[in-house]
């Protein structure tokens, strides 16, 4: 079964980050197969990374509008356990998946803008997908919508939009809302309010945790995870 990772940090590039990422509390680390991203790893470098996280922490993979197939060949190179997707993939891409063995027990996180109602039809129709695969789909990746910046905008989120949860994360038949994880310009100084506001399942971060792309910053992690420890203990 995968777990919604309460903390989760994106856009790894060092072993010693992920190092400091797993003593500041991290529940799941990201690794971003955008190539197109500032936080780019390729997989053979993300490999050793992936290893030394193993059993300790949810290794998530980062991907924009790859097909099964090619997340498929990334997996060959780098073990994960879950893949992220931040592009435009439909519903079907889960379906589609099966027909790749390597990713079959991988879990799914699916992110996405919410703007609003314009959203809703989009929103729905990922959440029902939650009575089709069961334990495979994680929850929905709440990121702060950019018409070009994929795999991560670093902008702020409407968190008022989340808070109450909109009718479209409750899949027909289910009687709670699909697991929110929280992105979009979180930091040190914004998260409790983020918390606060949007009461999601999990929160991610990357340029809020970053000295600079992909270089992250110790002491930024100790205290979002000491925040974030705090938050989730209070249920």
């Amino acid at each position: 079964m995968h777990t919604i990772p309460r903390l989760k940090f994106c856009g790894f590039t060092r072993m010693v980050d992920v190092d400091a990422a797993i003593v500041a509390g991290a529940d799941a680390i990201g690794l971003n197969f955008y190539e197109k991203s500032r936080r780019y790893v390729d997989p053979e470098h993300a490999a050793p990374l992936s290893r030394a996280m193993e059993g300790r922490v949810q290794r998530v993979g980062v991907f924009v509008d790859a097909t099964p197939a090619e997340v498929a060949e990334v997996v060959s190179k780098c073990a994960l356990d879950v893949v992220q997707l931040h592009g435009d993939e439909s519903p079907t891409w889960v379906l589609e998946s099966l027909n790749q063995p390597s990713l079959q027990g991988l879990g799914i996180i699916k992110a996405l803008a919410y703007r609003g109602p314009e959203d809703d039809a989009h929103v729905a129709a990922w959440s029902a997908l939650a009575n089709e695969v069961g334990t495979r789909f994680i929850g929905l990746l709440v990121d702060a919508y950019d018409p070009v910046l994929r795999g991560g905008t670093g902008r702020t989120a409407r968190w008022d939009l989340l808070n109450p949860r909109p009718k479209s994360f409750v899949a027909l038949g289910n009687r709670f809302p699909t697991p929110l994880i929280l992105a979009g310009g979180i930091h040190r100084g914004n998260v409790s309010d983020a918390l606060r506001i949007a009461r999601p399942d999990g929160i991610d971060l990357a340029s809020g945790i970053e000295a600079s792309p992909g270089i992250k910053d110790p002491e930024a992690m100790r205290k979002i995870g000491r925040i974030a420890r705090e938050y989730y203990a209070r249920g």
